[in-house]
């Protein structure tokens, strides 16, 4: 049987973020993706311009609730929810998306709570609360900050293994309800660190683990997108009695540590003269090879 998941993300005209970045993936994968789209964009805002408009948070939740789920009846076996354009939307969404979970528990949310990165905030600071109150609620199953957004949600600074598992803990202590939490792009010594750190921790069994990747001189956009997209499918994938998070982690790091490092060599051929440390485009179409096959895992796995 098909399973059908609704992807609540950015949308980009040119390129592969949000739900361009997800759609395809789970769709190779044997999903059947519903995209509601939170913004309709040009492009990624990371080309330095880009032209379109935001979703308001009335037409986003009609979508769903009169459309989707009252109108048509569809039932989902997972939702997956990234970008949200403002507070509002983030609250009205939060609560249907909440109260669709409590309805029926076989429903699994995979929420990235967007909030920025690298130290800056990419949304209104209202979006704050409306992210604590949406983790507080406890219908979410599975939560994938970055580095700033633990940090953001727990008042925890990273800077090195001791801070970094406080914030973990700190985030289970804040949002008891929460089953899993992956903390993705984990750089606490930026200037001495040849590696990325991904955490994951499963609250029931109070374990969490690590790995260590090594850093890629480039700034991709959409590579979070597409962890959270590959991380719903290999998790969800595992019988509900033997699932191991760390293992399905460990899968999507190094899956989407490969698909980075052609995106990489695809561009440096394509555009031999560019010397900039950016890439606005994964290859995703180009690696759809690499989404079909078994992953073989790259990593350790280190008791935080």
């Amino acid at each position: 049987m098909t399973r059908k998941v609704l992807s609540i993300q950015s949308h980009v005209v040119h390129g592969y973020v949000g739900n361009k970045a997800a759609t395809f993936p789970l769709q190779y994968r044997g999903w059947d993706v519903d995209a509601l789209n939170t913004v309709q964009f040009s492009n990624h805002p990371g080309y330095g311009q880009f032209h379109g408009f935001r979703s308001k948070a009335e037409d986003l939740k009609s979508i769903v609730k009169n459309g989707l789920v009252e109108g048509l009846g569809l039932q989902y076996d997972a939702l997956l929810t990234g970008y949200l354009p403002d507070p509002e939307a983030l609250r009205q969404m939060g609560s249907l998306l909440s109260e669709m979970c409590e309805s029926n528990p076989n429903i699994k949310w995979i929420l990235d709570p967007v909030l920025g990165d690298n130290g800056k905030l990419y949304v209104s600071q209202e979006s704050i609360p409306a992210y604590k109150e949406i983790l507080k609620r406890g219908a979410v199953f599975l939560a994938t900050p970055n580095q700033f957004e633990i940090e953001t949600l727990t008042g925890v600074q990273i800077s090195d293994l001791n801070t970094l598992k406080t914030a973990v803990c700190r985030f289970h202590e804040l949002y008891p309800k929460i089953e899993y939490v992956v903390v993705t792009s984990v750089d606490p010594e930026p200037s001495i660190s040849d590696f990325m750190l991904c955490v994951c921790s499963d609250r029931s069994s109070k374990s969490a683990q690590y790995f260590k990747i090594p850093k890629i001189d480039v700034q991709f956009s959409g590579s979070g997108d597409l962890f959270s997209a590959l991380l719903l499918d290999t998790f969800l994938s595992q019988s509900a009695e033997t699932r191991d998070l760390a293992r399905a982690v460990n899968e999507v790091v190094s899956l989407v540590d490969t698909i980075l490092l052609k995106t990489l060599q695809i561009h440096t051929v394509q555009n031999a003269q560019d010397k900039s440390k950016r890439i606005n485009d994964l290859k995703i179409i180009e690696c759809r090879d690499l989404l079909g096959v078994k992953v073989d895992v790259k990593y350790s796995a280190f008791e935080l």
